[in-house]
């Protein structure tokens, strides 16, 4: 994966392999199954929507009824954006992408929200550490430490440090 500045403008360029293509748009696939499929139980979508008021349960079901289905849209609508750019594989078998600030940023919130629901799936606390289960699935850890690295890269182009 390569990921650069847009030639002439503010945004990123993204050149994937079809295989990493087709992986970004199956871990969407995942993304939108547990917004739209989650229990309230489960603690991945518990990380996506977190209690905004866990002390006080009347505010809290105000909060829930008044903000999560914009908040499941948006969330839903970047893992879309996702999907749709990673579609189809171009020339050589590479996809590549161009996204404007504002399309990076939404593939940023995707990419946030992937790694908080593999985090919890992997049994990674806070960034840096996980649980002492170490049998936990080898193909979601190595999925979170990439989603990591594309995230890292992306805001690398975007935000550079002076």
């Amino acid at each position: 994966m390569i990921v650069a500045g847009r030639d002439g403008g503010d945004g990123v360029r993204l050149v994937l392999e079809a295989e990493e293509a087709m992986l970004l748009s199956e871990l969407a696939d995942q993304v939108d199954s547990v917004l739209l499929l989650g229990t309230e139980d489960d603690p991945a979508l518990g990380r996506l929507l977190p209690n905004a008021y866990p002390d006080d349960a009347s505010a809290s079901r105000d909060y829930t009824r008044y903000t999560r289905e914009s908040l499941v849209d948006g969330k839903r609508q970047a893992a879309q954006s996702v999907r749709d750019a990673t579609a189809a594989p171009g020339e050589r078998g590479l996809v590549e992408i161009e996204l404007d600030q504002s399309q990076a940023w939404g593939w940023l919130t995707f990419l946030t929200d992937l790694r908080l629901i593999l985090a919890e799936r992997v049994g990674v606390v806070e960034e840096g550490t996980d649980d002492a289960d170490e049998s936990r699935d080898d193909y979601l850890r190595a999925a979170y430490e990439w989603a990591g690295f594309v995230q890292g890269s992306m805001l690398e182009v975007l935000d550079p440090m002076p």
